[in-house]
């Protein structure tokens, strides 16, 4: 979701959070205790070569968490998402050019307790031989010129945007609990530039922005499993019309469950625009509907996203989809032009896209503010 939206889903979860699952641990080794909601993933984009996960923690006070190979030190991070007992360290760990030696990352925790004693805490992480390719897929615009917004990286808004569960939910397989999902994590913002600038004229209105209207396209054919068609446009850039909740975050929207089980989803899309209904078998490249300006969008945009769904769960509810953890995924060729600042569209008057380079990138995906064309 464009501009903003890191003001608007971290309150979310500080404002959610609340008391813990009933369901307690038994005979904890700690009185810190972690958890992660998905195991971790290799991601690889145009800034590197990544190993992603997040770890959830309770604990009373938290300072950093060191990370370790074969004792030697590979990342420390204090950067938590924090509420009350409750942290999430959204960890992206350059990888090792020709992997790890000792299969595992010992976590050294360093806290307080209940009663402000400091300690420390060791959480040991298995590292895989191998980890699964990110399925490959296609853009979801047409051909052009495109500011991949708050693309996969360790500092994008998607990287931290949680939507928390009602009460963090104990799991006895990992003694630990767990907060909330987040489904976008390598989510791309899309939008089109044209003389190195979104719009035409001042943008105040929404057929200023190039990529206003625009088709959507299937990144991968599947079945279309959940639709929303009837959200209104938020009608001015840089305002919201109403109120945002978990009702309406991601607009007018389309899922598509993908073959292989990982779920394809287009938000914000103009209302009455989309062309498929739930059940329709959907090939690559076969338009959706129109790129628009609904729900938490603070002017025209397409936010695309995938999501693991490992226990074929269903999307019976719009607020369904929004808990589910996502998949990284790559491109088979697109060429970066540069990048811009990150924000860059959130402070006009804004200053037009000069290329900066012209490589040509393959089976990867884009970094935050990334500008490629394909």
């Amino acid at each position: 979701m464009l501009f903003k939206i890191k003001n608007i889903l971290i309150p979310l979860l500080l404002t959610t959070l609340t008391a813990c699952n009933i369901s307690e641990p038994h005979n904890p080794a700690s009185d810190l205790l972690t958890a992660l909601p998905s195991p971790p993933v290799k991601v690889i984009n145009t800034s590197g070569t990544w190993l992603v996960y997040d770890i959830h923690i309770k604990v009373s006070s938290l300072q950093k968490v060191e990370i370790y190979n074969d004792n030697n030190l590979q990342l420390s991070y204090s950067n938590f998402i924090t509420r009350d007992d409750l942290h999430i360290a959204n960890i992206w760990l350059p990888y090792a050019e020709e992997g790890w030696e000792m299969k595992e990352l010992v976590h050294r925790f360093e806290y307080k307790d209940a009663e402000g004693i400091a300690k420390q805490y060791d959480f040991t992480l298995k590292i895989e031989e191998e980890y699964p390719d990110p399925i490959t897929i296609d853009f979801p615009v047409p051909q052009g010129i495109w500011l991949a917004e708050a693309a996969a990286s360790p500092t994008s808004y998607h990287t931290r945007a949680i939507f928390p569960y009602s009460e963090p939910i104990f799991d006895p397989s990992q003694q630990g609990y767990l907060i909330g999902n987040n489904p976008q994590r390598y989510a791309i913002d899309y939008a089109k530039l044209v003389d190195g600038l979104p719009y035409r004229n001042d943008g105040s209105q929404l057929e200023d922005w190039y990529c206003y209207n625009l088709p959507i396209l299937a990144s991968q054919g599947g079945k279309v499993i959940f639709t929303e068609n009837q959200i209104p446009d938020n009608l001015t850039p840089g305002q919201l019309d109403y109120p945002i909740d978990a009702t309406n975050v991601t607009g007018n929207v389309v899922y598509i469950a993908h073959d292989d089980g990982s779920i394809g989803t287009y938000c914000h899309l103009i209302p009455n625009t989309i062309l498929v209904e739930v059940g329709d078998r959907i090939e690559t490249g076969q338009e959706l509907g129109r790129l628009g300006n609904s729900g938490n969008s603070f002017a025209p945009h397409l936010h695309m996203h995938v999501l693991t769904n490992p226990e074929g769960e269903e999307i019976l509810d719009y607020t369904d989809g929004l808990y589910f953890e996502s998949l990284p995924y790559k491109f088979s060729q697109f060429t970066k032009l540069g990048a811009l600042p990150p924000g860059y569209l959130d402070e006009p008057p804004l200053t037009p896209f000069t290329p900066t380079t012209n490589e040509i990138y393959t089976n990867v995906l884009p970094s935050e503010s990334d500008v490629i064309e394909f």
